[in-house]
C-alpha cells in the first residue's frame, strides 16, 4: 500500500468527491447536481472563481447552473478537479480520516446470496441412477438439430466497419451496408473523440488551462489510434465549430490526421463535413499545396 503524501492527498480528494463532505457549492447540469468545494474548484477555474468571488447571484445562493453545457463533459470536468484526470476508473483507498465511514458502509452492505446450483443432492443422484435412460432421437431428427446449428452463420464481416489503415470511398452503392453498420456501432465506439473535443471546449470556456492541455493530449492520442472511428467526422466538425481560429490546439491535430491519412477525405461522411466547413476546406487546400496552415 502506497502511503506517500501525494497518494494520501489524492485519496482524501477522492473521498471528498465521492462523499461530498464539507461541500459548500452546488453545480447543476440538467438533471444532475454535484456537491463540490469552493476551495478546490474555484482555485482551478477562473470562471468559477469569478462567479463565487464577486457580488453575483451564484456567490449568494451557492449554486452554479451549467445546464447549457454538455452534461457528460461537465461530469468529467468535475471529476478532473478531484482526480487530475478523466475517463479513468482508478479506485483509491479511502483516506484515514474517513476510514471509519468506509467500514460502516461495508457493514451495511447486503451479503451476497449463496449459489447452491453446484451442490449435488444425493436423493436426486440416486433417482437418476435407477431411472431408465431416454431413447435417442431418430437419425433424421439428430441431423436436423445439427443442421439448425450450422445454419446460424455469423454476419458477413464486410458489414461491420473495421479499423484498418486504409479506408475506401463510401460514395459507392456497394458500401451502403457498411455505412448502416457503422451507424449501428456508433454508440459503442471507444475512441471518445467527441468527448475529448467537448471537454477541451469546456476547459477553454471556464478557464481551466490544465484540463484543456489534458483534453488535447487525449484527443491527439485517440486520433492516432482511432482515426477511422465512426466519430471522426462529427469530431472534426465539433472542433471547427467549438473553437476559434487562433486556437490551434485541436485543429492542428485534425490537420495532422489528414496529412498522415489523406484517404480520410474520400469517405462520404468526412467529405460532407469538409464541404460544410469552409475553414477546414481552406486549410486542407493549403496542405495539399504545401502552404503552411498557421
Amino acid at each position: 500500500m502506497d502511503n506517500s503524501p501525494q497518494n494520501e492527498l489524492m485519496n482524501a480528494l477522492s473521498t471528498l468527491h465521492l462523499a461530498g463532505k464539507y461541500s459548500d457549492l452546488i453545480i447543476l447540469c440538467c438533471a444532475k447536481q454535484y456537491a463540490v468545494h469552493r476551495a478546490i474548484v474555484c482555485s482551478r477555474s477562473g470562471f468559477l472563481d469569478g462567479a463565487c468571488s464577486n457580488q453575483m447571484r451564484e456567490a449568494e445562493t451557492g449554486v452554479i447552473d451549467l445546464s447549457e453545457d454538455d452534461e457528460e463533459a461537465v461530469e468529467h470536468m468535475i471529476h478532473y478537479f478531484y482526480h487530475l484526470d478523466y475517463l479513468n476508473q482508478v479506485e483509491r483507498q479511502p483516506s484515514a480520516l474517513f476510514r471509519h465511514r468506509a467500514v460502516s458502509d461495508a457493514r451495511r452492505r447486503i451479503p451476497k446470496k449463496l449459489d447452491l446450483s453446484q451442490i449435488e443432492d444425493p436423493l436426486v443422484s440416486q433417482a437418476a441412477a435407477v431411472a431408465p435412460k431416454s431413447p435417442l432421437p431418430p437419425p433424421a431428427d439428430r441431423h436436423d438439430s445439427f443442421s439448425s446449428i450450422f445454419d446460424k452463420v455469423p454476419n458477413d464481416a464486410t458489414k461491420t466497419r473495421t479499423r484498418s489503415p486504409s479506408l475506401k470511398s463510401a460514395c459507392s452503392d456497394s458500401e451502403s451496408d457498411v455505412d448502416e453498420a457503422a451507424d449501428d456501432d456508433y454508440e459503442t465506439d471507444d475512441s471518445h473523440l467527441l468527448l475529448h473535443t467537448r471537454v477541451y471546449a469546456l476547459a477553454e470556456k471556464y478557464d481551466i488551462p490544465s484540463l484543456k492541455a489534458l483534453a488535447r493530449r487525449k484527443f491527439e492520442m485517440a486520433m492516432a489510434c482511432y482515426y477511422d472511428s465512426p466519430e471522426f467526422a462529427d469530431a472534426i466538425e465539433e472542433v471547427y465549430c467549438s473553437t476559434i481560429d487562433p486556437d490551434r490546439g485541436l485543429r492542428d491535430v485534425v490537420i495532422q490526421a489528414f496529412r498522415s491519412h489523406p484517404q480520410l477525405a474520400s469517405t462520404q461522411d468526412v467529405f460532407s463535413v469538409i464541404k460544410q466547413t469552409p475553414t477546414l476546406a481552406f486549410e486542407l487546400w493549403k496542405v495539399e499545396r504545401g502552404i503552411p496552415v498557421a
